[in-house]
């Protein structure tokens, strides 16, 4: 098996990069190989609609490799900050990148990141906003990693009450996602799926 980490943040050295970095220790751990995207250092250009009219165009060549490897993940992971509320503008441009062949019925697993008391909001903007298109599946549970400059810091959990627990939330969220991985491969290997006739969400 083989997870995507996405690092939803423009930040360089984020927080959110440094869970990702952990969350990628982890699944070391269990042997689950991993592709960490770090946004930050993308330079992914604005979308626009060239993307579809130019299918050798800039923006294809330069969204290729990523697509690739995104196309070889049987689950994503998707870290998004709290940044006024709302999920980042780098991360939001990278969904609408992301088509069927990358992410169409694969389980994906949304963290927010707070240094304080938040992190819901951007959890709740990309359920609803992130996948008419292209069918990832958000799975139900989800984890908001608050007070995140104490928390996540190594694969080990520290004696901070919120790093033992967000540790413990983790590992069991990554037991979630990966038997919704083995599941949804049966549905992604079914065929159902015709996305030339219908090729937008509802």
């Amino acid at each position: 098996m083989k997870i995507a980490i996405i690092c939803g943040s423009q930040r360089q050295n984020s927080q959110t990069r440094k869970v990702g970095g952990t969350l990628q220790q982890l699944l070391e751990t269990r042997g689950v190989a991993s592709y960490l995207l770090d946004l930050a250092t993308l330079e992914l250009p604005h979308f626009d609609d060239s993307f579809w009219k130019q299918p050798d165009g800039a923006l294809q060549q330069q969204w290729q490799p990523i697509g690739d490897q995104l196309s070889e993940c049987e689950a994503l992971i998707v870290i998004a900050p709290d940044w006024h509320g709302m999920a980042p503008s780098v991360l939001k441009n990278f969904f609408l990148y992301c088509g069927t062949n990358e992410v169409a019925n694969k389980p994906g697993l949304l963290i927010g990141v707070s240094v304080s008391s938040g992190g819901h909001l951007p959890v709740t903007e990309l359920r609803i906003s992130s996948a008419k298109n292209n069918r990832i599946c958000w799975i139900p549970d989800h984890l908001i990693v608050r007070n995140v400059k104490q928390c996540l810091n190594s694969i080990e959990a520290s004696e901070f009450k919120d790093d033992l627990y967000i540790h413990a939330r983790v590992q069991h969220s990554l037991d979630l996602l990966t038997e919704y991985a083995k599941a949804l491969q049966l549905v992604r290997e079914s065929g159902v799926a015709d996305y030339k006739t219908y090729p937008y969400g509802m």
